[in-house]
This record gives C-alpha cells, structure tokens and sequence, in this order.
C-alpha cells in the first residue's frame, strides 16, 4: 500500500468512525440518514470498514473470557479478507427495484445493530490506534492530566495544553499544539516515538522528557534517557525508525531550544526541580527574571499578574511556590524593596514604589 492509499484509508477509517459516533448520539435526521446511505453505497472499502469493526465485536466476547490472548493475536484472527467485501448493487444485467434497495437496507441494519458495541470497541483497541485515527487530548486553564497512551507511554499534560496522538505501523507521533507535556517513553524497535511542536521536534530513544512550547521558543529538557532534537523535517523521517546522526543528542539534567526554527549550539545543564516542578504542581525559580515568573504564574491563577516596568519584569529572583497559591506570590512580591503591588478582583498590578523627597 503506497503513503496516498494510506492517507486515504485513513481518512475512511476516520468517517466510519464519525458515522458512529452520529448514530450513538441518537437517530438521525431523515437527511443525515440519506447522508449515511449514499457513504455506505460510495465504495466496498466504506462497508468493510463496518464489517471489520463487526468482527472485531464478534470476537470481543472471546477475549474478555480469555484475558491471556495477545491483542495482535487477536487483531490478526478478526481480519477480514479483500474478497469478503459484497457489493451493495447488484450489476445491471439483474434490475429490480427490491434488489437494489435490499442490500443497503440489511447492511444499515447490521451497522445500527453494532453502534453500541463498535464505539467501544474502536478505543479499546489500542485507543484508536486499530484504525490510526488520531485522538486529541487538551487541559483547560489551571487543569493538569495524565493519560495512557496505545504503546503503553505516558502523556502528562500541564496547564492549557494540547496534544494530538497519531499512531500508525511506521511510528508514534505525538503533535504538541500549544502549552507543556512530560513524556514517559516505552521502547519499540519497530517504531519510533516522535514529537513535535511548531517547527521543532524530538526523537525519543527509551526516555523521559519535557517539552515546553512557549510563544518564541520551544524547550526540549531530559530527565532520564536520551533525545534527538532537529528543526523541520528532513526527508530522514521517510525512512522507519530512523534517527540521524545531524540532530543535537540531548541526555538526562540537560536541555535544548529552539527559537525561530534555529536550535541552541549545544544543550545546557539544568535543574530538573525546577523544570519539572509543574509535575507537583510547583514553581520553582533560581535567580529567573520577575517577568518570566509572573507569565508562568499566569499560566495558573484566575487573576492576572501584571507587570509593565521592564526593570521590575528583568529583576532576578528565587522561589518556590504552588501554582495555585495567588496569593502567597502577591505576598512575596510586597516584600521585594521598591516593589508596591495594587490587587483588585480583576488584576494583580507589580509597580515601583513612589519616592517622596
């Protein structure tokens, strides 16, 4: 199968399961049941799309009983041959009104039958990896989550973040859109585990690993293992478990950047306490920029801390604070010297204090 027969597979995969989501929500509008049939007649592959997840609900039942059976094993049982596929017209030669509408009207009642169980079953295999579907993961302000991902990996995402998770035979892509995620790596030979945020990203190699993507700059920090950062994407990335020798090897307590698609010369030395202090829902800071620490502790709090005098936002200062005890940081702030702070129920204000002469 070439990378375009893929691509539409995929894409059909991804509208059978559409069409079932639509049919667990509640029956659908005489429209959308017009909709639904003319998907069904476009194309055998849409029926075996149905009929594969018919069988897969089939044989379900077998493996709750028997827990030991290897999900591939049993994957590779519930397959269902290319010549299995009927189509819903009969050819010309045989017209007739009950012939044609015969075959769509039993194939709609198999697939309505099957809503229920195939739903189901579509995420308990692997998560929507069965079909490559790509599953999207977000937290709100202020929220944090930690999710298992198809492979066995673990995916912690810190506050207003977002990940999509696409899994296919060739490798594990994982597509950061916005905000912060902590990686917990199982190891596969046959697949690489990727990353990527804007115009950055990393290829685990049996690790633990942090990537931040801020405005400007995506931070790559590794906590156990090793990573391979790169900017763009190289035609390297063709080739099944490739990893180059041209991208920057990032190991354990030390970190990369990259800003406007250019990566740092080499990776530097950092303190994974502070780091990675988001995962206790901590913020810890060693002589950072007051700015720097207010963005992060908006990140967090309902009300927004300001701070508009550039030598008060370049001002160096440590810390440690829960992300979302406001107001321990507002106290902090009132007993920095020169420092007044105007709180309202909107806003945090960081001023310089007035001098009288």
């Amino acid at each position: 199968m070439t990378p375009g027969d893929e691509k539409i597979r995929a894409a059909i995969a991804e509208q059978a399961a559409g069409w079932f989501v639509a049919h667990q929500s509640g029956a659908l509008a005489e429209e959308d049941k017009a909709a639904f049939l003319a998907w069904l007649k476009a194309s055998p592959i849409h029926v075996r799309e149905y009929l594969g997840v018919a069988r897969v609900a089939h044989h379900l039942p077998a493996v709750v009983r028997e827990p030991q059976i290897p999900l591939d094993t049993f994957l590779a049982q519930a397959a269902i041959d290319d010549g299995s596929v009927v189509p819903l017209q009969r050819p010309a030669s045989e017209p007739g009104p009950r012939a044609v509408l015969r075959a769509p009207t039993r194939v709609l009642a198999i697939a309505a039958s099957l809503i229920a169980l195939t739903v189901g079953v579509l995420w308990w295999a692997h998560d929507g990896d069965l079909l490559g579907i790509p599953k999207t993961y977000r937290t709100a302000h202020g929220e944090q989550s930690v999710q298992r991902l198809p492979d066995g990996s673990v995916l912690r995402l810190d506050t207003d973040s977002e990940a999509t998770v696409r899994y296919s035979g060739k490798e594990r892509l994982v597509e950061l859109e916005r905000g912060q995620a902590l990686f917990e790596v199982v190891h596969e030979s046959a697949r690489r585990f990727r990353v990527a945020a804007g115009d950055a990203g990393a290829i685990a190699v049996g690790t633990q690993f942090d990537v931040y993507r801020k405005t400007s700059v995506i931070e790559f920090t590794v906590a156990r293992g090793e990573i391979a950062v790169f900017t763009g994407e190289p035609s390297w990335l063709r080739r099944p478990g490739a990893v180059p020798t041209e991208v920057q090897r990032v190991g354990a307590g030390y970190q990369t950047r990259s800003e406007a698609g250019i990566l740092a010369a080499q990776p530097v030395a950092v303190d994974l306490e502070q780091t990675l202090g988001w995962l206790q829902h901590k913020l810890v800071f060693e002589h950072r920029p007051l700015g720097e620490v207010a963005a992060e502790f908006n990140r967090y709090g309902s009300v927004p801390v300001e701070i508009e005098d550039e030598a008060l936002r370049t001002l160096p200062v440590s810390g440690m604070f829960d992300a979302g005890d406001t107001d321990s940081f507002v106290e902090f702030l009132r007993r920095l010297p020169g420092v007044t702070v105007e709180r309202t129920a909107v806003q945090i204000r960081v001023i310089r204090t007035k001098t009288t002469t």
